[in-house]
């Protein structure tokens, strides 16, 4: 069944009404009928299973049939932190990463960024990313879509980020001599969230790398071949949800 996001305002005991972008493509462009039956997500981990009894112009209305709660995880959370990137790979990958089971995703810029949009430009890129991660999460099956954080320096980056005994905290550097083989050897019992640094086309510096570890960051690698800026994001997540998440 197909699958649309609805607010958890706009539901009322076993009755809800889909409103907005949701609602206009359901009538103009799937052109929903009444009778039909959907899956409604509320993006706090809320899955209904609902049937469409009105459609009117502006919005839908539905009968909520079955709910489910998204089982609490006590997978650690992963947070990706991705340096700008040119053009529109940055959509790509927070489609990919949303699949892949990101939690969150903080973009950067750091000394190497081509690419580094402003004030209305950069906030529209912002909001293209929350909705391409709403899209990909009906798509691969999630509740809840990943949290799309405002755009930042990755000096403040470094500051910002909390340390902590349930924390991994990796800043991925094509120098580093340590190599994600390793982190199979890491104690992580307990482990809660773990954060991802990835830079952009020309990498980091050395210095840059250097500020990372002293903010607590263990500085790693992805092997001997170096990797396009959009495909080590990818890499790296798979990496680590297979090491300690659920792949």
């Amino acid at each position: 069944m197909r699958r649309f996001f609805i607010k958890k305002e706009d539901i009322t005991e076993n009755h809800g009404i889909i409103k907005g972008d949701e609602a206009r493509h359901m009538i103009r462009v799937l052109r929903l009928k009444t009778g039909g039956h959907i899956i409604l997500l509320d993006g706090q981990g809320g899955e209904y299973d609902a049937v469409i009894d009105e459609i009117q112009e502006k919005s839908v209305a539905v009968t909520l049939t079955a709910s489910r709660e998204e089982a609490v995880s006590s997978l650690p959370s992963i947070t990706l932190c991705q340096a700008f990137l040119k053009e529109k790979k940055m959509d790509d990958l927070v489609r990919h990463l949303t699949e892949l089971g990101m939690a969150a995703f903080q973009p950067f810029f750091s000394s190497r960024v081509v690419a580094r949009p402003k004030g209305d430009k950069l906030e529209k890129r912002e909001a293209r990313w929350e909705k391409i991660a709403g899209e990909a999460v009906k798509q691969c099956g999630r509740t809840t879509a990943p949290a799309i954080c405002r755009t930042t320096e990755l000096k403040a980056l470094l500051q910002e980020l909390p340390s902590g005994p349930h924390t991994l905290k990796l800043f991925f550097w094509e120098e580093a001599q340590v190599s994600f083989k390793q982190l199979e050897a890491l104690d992580t019992n307990g482990l809660t969230d773990i954060t991802l640094i990835i830079g952009p086309e020309g990498g980091f510096t050395r210095e840059e790398a250097d500020m990372a570890k002293e903010a607590g960051f263990l500085i790693a690698g992805l092997g001997t071949r170096i990797l396009r800026a959009e495909t080590a994001p990818l890499a790296a997540l798979s990496i680590v949800q297979y090491l300690f998440g659920d792949m």
